[in-house]
C-alpha cells in the first residue's frame, strides 16, 4: 500500500473525487481515503491503480506518489524534503524537473518558482550523478499548495484533456445540440461503475456521447432511441472511433426491448425544448422509464442518470425501488442545474 496524491479537475467540486472512488471501487482496489482538499484527493492504496485511473478517468489531472504533506511553510518543507531519500526514484545519470501547481491562488505568501529551485537544490545534492532537465526530464517531482498545504511526490501519470475535445459534440459526424460533452460523459460511465466485459445500456442513446465512452474503455455497449434518424447517427459517430456496439435499437425506454438484464444503466434523457419527450412532461418520462428500468438491471448493479436539478429525480428513483447513493450537482444557467444521480439495484 502506497500513499497517493491526486491533482482532479476543478471544475466541479464533487465529480472528480466520486469518479476516482469509482474508478478503485470497479477495478477492485482496496483504497483508504486519506484527505480530501481542495482538487487534491489523498488515498492510501495500491500503486497499480494509477494505471486504471490513468485510463479511465476524465476529471483527474496528475496522480503521483506522496513523498510528504507538511503546512505550507518554506522552513518546513525544505526540512522534510532534505529527509527523503530520492536515490530511491533517480538512479544514476538520470535527470529530472521540480514543478509546483498552486490551487486557486492558495498560499500566495510562497513562490511558486523559488519553492522549485529549492527543492531542486536539495535532490541534486542529495542523488548520484542526477541532473537538472528543464524540458525533457526522465522524472518529474510535482508539488501542489492547497489549503494551506504542500502535497509533494514524484509524478506518475498525466491525463490531458486534449483527447476529450477531439470526440466533442462537434468533433463527430452526426450532431445534436443536446449531445453531451466527452469529459462529462465519461465520468458519468465511470460513476456506474462497470467492470470486466460488462454491458452498458443507454436507452437514451442520442448521438452516442455515453455509449462512446464505454466502448472506448472497452465495455460492451448497447443502445436504444425513439428516433430513427438518432440511431443512424449514433452508429456513425461509434464507428467513427472504432466502437463497435452489440446492438442499436429503435424503441421506447419506457418499454425497454430488450430480453435480458445488463450489467448497468448510464443516461440522459431529454429534458429541454432541444429534445423529443414524445409529448410527456419531463417528470413523467423519467417516472415511467425509471419503473421500467428497476427491473431490467442485475442486482447490486448501478444506474447513473442526468436530470435537471427541478425534477427531483433522486425521489423518483428511490419510488421506483432504487436506493439513491449520491447526486452531483452542474450549474450550466440560471434555468438549468443538471443533477448527476447515481442509484443501485438492491
Amino acid at each position: 500500500m502506497h500513499k497517493i496524491f491526486l491533482l482532479l479537475s476543478g471544475e466541479n467540486p464533487t465529480l472528480p473525487q466520486s469518479e476516482v472512488e469509482s474508478i478503485l471501487n470497479a477495478e477492485g482496489f482496496k483504497y483508504q481515503v486519506l484527505e480530501r482538499l481542495t482538487q487534491v484527493l489523498r488515498v492510501e492504496t495500491e500503486a497499480e491503480c494509477i494505471n486504471s485511473i490513468n485510463y479511465r478517468s476524465a476529471m483527474t489531472r496528475v496522480c503521483g506518489l506522496e513523498l510528504m504533506s507538511p503546512p505550507a511553510e518554506y522552513e518546513t518543507i525544505l526540512k522534510e524534503a532534505r529527509n527523503i531519500d530520492f536515490n530511491r526514484f533517480l538512479k544514476e545519470g538520470q535527470s529530472f524537473v521540480v514543478r509546483v501547481k498552486r490551487v486557486r491562488g492558495s498560499s500566495p505568501n510562497l513562490n511558486g518558482w523559488i519553492l522549485e529551485q529549492k527543492l531542486g537544490e536539495i535532490i541534486l545534492k542529495r542523488t548520484k550523478g542526477s541532473k537538472v532537465n528543464l524540458k525533457n526530464p526522465d522524472k518529474t517531482f510535482f508539488g501542489i499548495l492547497t489549503d494551506e498545504r504542500f502535497i509533494f511526490g514524484l509524478k506518475l501519470a498525466e491525463i490531458r484533456p486534449k483527447a476529450f475535445l477531439e470526440r466533442g459534440p462537434r468533433r463527430r459526424l452526426f450532431f445534436h445540440p443536446t449531445a453531451m460533452p466527452a469529459k462529462l460523459a465519461r465520468c458519468m460511465v465511470n460513476l456506474a461503475q462497470p467492470k470486466g466485459d460488462d454491458i452498458v445500456l443507454d436507452p437514451f442513446c442520442g448521438t452516442g456521447s455515453l455509449l462512446l465512452e464505454a466502448g472506448l474503455m472497452g465495455y460492451k455497449v448497447l443502445g436504444i432511441d425513439v428516433k430513427r434518424y438518432m440511431i443512424e447517427g449514433c452508429m456513425r459517430n461509434l464507428l467513427k472511433f472504432g466502437v463497435h456496439p452489440l446492438c442499436l435499437i429503435v424503441g421506447d425506454a419506457r418499454r425497454l426491448p430488450i430480453g435480458s438484464e445488463v450489467d448497468c444503466v448510464v443516461t440522459d434523457p431529454p429534458y429541454g425544448l432541444s429534445a423529443t419527450t414524445l409529448g410527456l412532461k419531463p417528470k413523467n418520462l423519467y417516472e415511467e422509464f425509471l419503473y421500467e428500468v428497476t427491473d431490467r438491471i442485475k442486482r447490486g448493479n448501478r444506474i447513473c442518470l442526468a436530470a435537471p436539478k427541478r425534477l427531483g429525480v433522486s425521489e423518483i428513483g428511490e419510488e421506483a425501488g432504487l436506493r439513491h447513493i449520491e447526486s452531483h450537482f452542474i450549474y450550466v444557467h440560471k434555468r438549468l442545474t443538471r443533477e448527476i444521480a447515481i442509484f443501485k439495484r438492491e
